[in-house]
């Protein structure tokens, strides 16, 4: 009896210190888990600015390429009046 006693209050004795030591290597396990969250939080907040600036960049792109091709047929227009133009300064210079 004795003997059993002695081996549970071991054994409670042993368990009790496992768990307490435990504990003191987690604290800075758990402080850098906790620092790498905030960094994984402030990391998505800065990406989710970026994805709404690139969105805006593609808009503005997208602006731009129609302002392009409108300013392409604009210029192709001018192009043909002025070869009209010039065709027919030509053909009035040859009838003086």
């Amino acid at each position: 009896m004795r003997r059993g006693a002695l081996g549970v209050l071991l054994a409670v004795v042993v368990a009790a210190g496992s768990a307490g030591c435990g504990n003191r290597g987690d604290d800075p396990l758990k402080a850098r888990i906790g620092q790498l969250e905030k960094e994984l939080a402030s990391s998505r907040v800065a990406i989710e600015e970026k994805d709404k600036e690139l969105a805006e960049l593609h808009a503005k792109v997208e602006q731009s390429k129609a302002n392009v091709e409108a300013l392409t047929a604009e210029l192709v227009k001018v192009k043909v009046e002025r070869d009209k133009l010039k065709q027919e300064l030509a053909a009035l210079k040859k009838k003086r």
